[in-house]
């Protein structure tokens, strides 16, 4: 019994901190990724409009 119940919360918290780190870190990524992408697409539309708008007038 004691070796059962050992072995399960063993492998339930197991499971639950890899789940969570793994969806954490997922997430983090997911988002920082998507950020900088954001960030420097906008960054370069607006750079590039201006040069061009700068110089055509």
């Amino acid at each position: 019994t004691h070796a059962t119940t050992h072995a399960t919360t063993h492998e339930t918290t197991h499971a639950t901190t890899h789940a969570t780190t793994h969806e954490t870190t997922h997430a983090t990524t997911h988002a920082t990724t998507h950020e900088t992408t954001h960030e420097t697409t906008h960054a370069t539309t607006h750079a590039t409009t201006h040069a061009t708008t700068h110089e055509t007038t």
